[in-house]
């Protein structure tokens, strides 16, 4: 594997999968053999760096390039490295807040560093976030189990470049504690490793699990993508209760254990070319963004949705428009169908913006 690998040309990174069921503490140490190593899940953006004598180059989770030098705060840092290959996360604090000074930052155009230092927030600085090492001197350390990897991590202490949090965890109980103190203290969560695993490039197979805080939406099925004559997507809202209209919130991936088939029963007879009346579509929403189908609310289904995180801005969707901004979800998938839950019952615009409002800490 190593001999196909090169310093300064990016490699495939290994993938952390959702944890998920009722024993989900439980199954991570069944799966990693009674230990397991769980490390802060920092909410930022991940980011390979390869270092060769003074060249230092940057990737993102799709081995497209990273301009490092709009993060004038890492210079130093990177110049005392080794030559290495890191795999770390762009860090700017704690939650989606950090989120989003990161995200900020990495948007932001640089054209010269004069105007991109006017332009970007620097009041607000990034650090790098150090959770596993590919190469180290002159050693490629792939094929070496994390347990030994880690050691090589810890090695690397600079002011904006350490290593990340971890714990060492024997027991369910004591990772559902740990688990629970971070969310407490809006970390985004864990991503438990199996301290034995190889680094696999592009491998998701549990070794490597994830797990995280969402919340949780009662959304109305307001239209459908097709794809092939199947539900591809669903096109999700809640019920503003001032208006009595459903506003649009999220489009949400279908075909997750055969959601789309169980739809397409309960809503057979039921789809219309139209806009229901009561269906509150954004002002701007582009044609081909809209879905084929749509479905009048009152007759309808309620999808349980979870979702990481909420977010406020400029979008395609009408929860909550204001004339320029409005409710989108970040990272949602349909978890199950609320046959128990009317349309009536769905989540509320107004709730929708208490969560947003707690995210927030507003």
């Amino acid at each position: 594997m190593k001999e196909k690998m090169k310093l300064l040309e990016p490699i495939e990174p290994m993938l952390a999968v959702y944890a998920g069921g009722e024993n989900v503490y439980e199954d991570i140490l069944n799966r990693h053999g009674q230990l397991t190593f769980a490390e802060l899940k920092y909410d930022g953006y991940r980011l390979q760096l390869h270092k060769k004598g003074s060249t230092v180059k940057g990737y993102t989770r799709n081995l497209n390039d990273v301009p490092l030098d709009i993060y004038p705060e890492l210079s130093s840092s990177l110049s005392n490295l080794p030559n290495c290959i890191l795999d770390c996360e762009l860090n700017g604090g704690i939650g989606h807040t950090g989120f989003k000074t990161v995200k900020n930052r990495f948007r932001s155009k640089k054209t010269d560093l004069t105007a991109y230092e006017k332009k970007a927030d620097l009041s607000k600085p990034v650090e790098l976030r150090v959770f596993d090492v590919l190469y180290y001197g002159k050693k490629w350390l792939m094929e070496l189990p994390l347990l030994e990897r880690r050691n090589y991590t810890e090695r690397i202490e600079e002011s904006k470049i350490r290593p990340g949090q971890q714990w060492r965890v024997n027991s369910a109980e004591t990772l559902e504690a740990l688990f629970e103190t971070l969310i407490e203290s809006k970390h985004e969560g864990l991503v438990c490793k199996d301290p034995s695993s190889l680094y696999l490039p592009g491998d998701k197979s549990g070794k490597w699990t994830k797990i995280k805080k969402f919340e949780t939406l009662d959304l109305v099925v307001l239209g459908v993508y097709l794809n092939n004559e199947e539900i591809s997507q669903i096109l999700c809202g809640a019920y503003n209760e001032e208006s009595k209209c459903f506003e649009t919130l999220a489009k949400i991936n279908a075909k997750r254990e055969g959601t789309n088939q169980v739809l397409a029963d309960l809503l057979t007879g039921k789809f219309q070319a139209e806009i229901p009346a009561s269906v509150i579509i954004h002002p701007k929403a582009k044609s081909e963004d809209l879905p084929q189908l749509y479905v009048e609310p009152r007759v309808s289904v309620v999808v349980e949705i979870k979702a990481m995180n909420l977010n406020y801005g400029k979008n395609e969707y009408s929860c909550g428009f204001d004339g320029n901004k409005s409710y989108s979800l970040r990272i949602a998938w349909a978890k199950q169908i609320r046959e128990d839950k009317k349309p009536s019952q769905a989540t509320t615009t107004t709730t929708v913006a208490e969560l947003y409002k707690i995210q927030e800490g507003l």
